[in-house]
């Protein structure tokens, strides 16, 4: 938590992606979009409109893509001096499939793409502000190029400075872990607050002990029915509020932008719970996870 007059500020990094979607019971290749998108940038959106100071080093090619995610990141109030325009590459796409079941499909158009390309420049710099918190997913990891090697340097960083770090693992089938694994390892280690979606902890071999006793809070997603919190000492179960789901996409990013804008304000881990599932739960209403209405945080705090 920050002592200063100031809102915290919220230091992010990983990729950039434009997302299409092709949601149940429509005919062909009826995708819709492209929604701007990226565990990175769904977090940063969020966090910013909740009102935390928010850096986001990710990077964008020169296309309209490219110019929709800048131009919507700016709208919500996340800086831009990290946000890198790569002219020699394009920005990276997700084709993201809807089945009648809820589950969903993920083909990923990131090889060779500005969502590999985010450089250190400015990231490190000694006269760069300080993040309060540092917030990293797994998949900035394992989609390589310098991305990762820019994220890494992020995570270091933190560790030297005790900065507190967030860290959901976002393991996916479709990206390799590769040499992603032994940092994600250093990551889950130093990490304050761990964010897992079902079956992540699982497919890493990772138990939720070996996770808590650490000191790290651990929060289990449950979508629809909320998250359960869990310490070295104590868990408990936080119910989500009951709405009408449209598309579920984005939903853990933003709720772990809820959590992590309660923890700076000093509420505990529990209550930091019950506002992210709040904030998600108004994301899931709408299609695209950067399309809902994030409201600043004390209006959740005062619901």
């Amino acid at each position: 938590m920050t002592g200063s007059s100031e809102p915290p500020r919220v230091l992010v990094v990983g990729e950039a992606i434009s997302a299409f979607m092709r949601y149940p019971g429509e005919p062909g290749l009826a995708f819709h979009g492209p929604f701007p998108s990226g565990a990175p940038v769904i977090f940063a959106s969020a966090a910013a409109r909740l009102g935390l100071k928010v850096d986001l080093a990710a990077s964008v090619g020169r296309d309209v893509l490219g110019d929709q995610l800048r131009d919507r990141l700016a709208e919500h109030g996340v800086a831009r001096r990290l946000l890198h325009v790569d002219p020699d590459r394009p920005t990276a796409a997700v084709f993201v499939t809807y089945h009648d079941d809820g589950a969903r499909e993920f083909v990923f158009y990131v090889e060779a793409s500005a969502a590999q390309s985010v450089p250190p420049d400015g990231l490190l710099d000694e006269d760069a502000p300080a993040p309060d918190w540092l917030h990293v997913s797994g998949s900035a990891l394992a989609f390589g190029g310098s991305t990762a090697e820019t994220t890494w340097r992020a995570i270091e960083r933190a560790i030297e400075r005790g900065t507190p770090i967030s860290l959901d693992p976002n393991v996916r089938a479709e990206a390799s872990l590769g040499e992603m694994r032994a940092r994600l390892d250093v990551a889950l280690a130093h990490a304050a607050v761990v964010f897992a979606s079902a079956g992540e902890l699982e497919a890493l071999q990772v138990a939720d002990a070996e996770v808590v006793e650490r000191g790290t809070v651990l929060v289990r997603k449950h979508g629809a029915d909320g998250a359960v919190v869990s310490t070295r000492t104590s868990s408990w179960t936080v119910p989500a509020p009951t709405v009408r789901e449209v598309d579920p996409d984005g939903a853990g990013d933003i709720f772990a932008a809820g959590y992590v804008a309660a923890a700076l304000h000093g509420y505990p881990p529990a209550f930091a719970a019950r506002v992210g599932c709040r904030v998600a739960a108004e994301s899931v209403q709408v299609r695209g996870p950067l399309e809902s209405r994030v409201r600043p945080l004390a209006d959740y705090l005062a619901d």
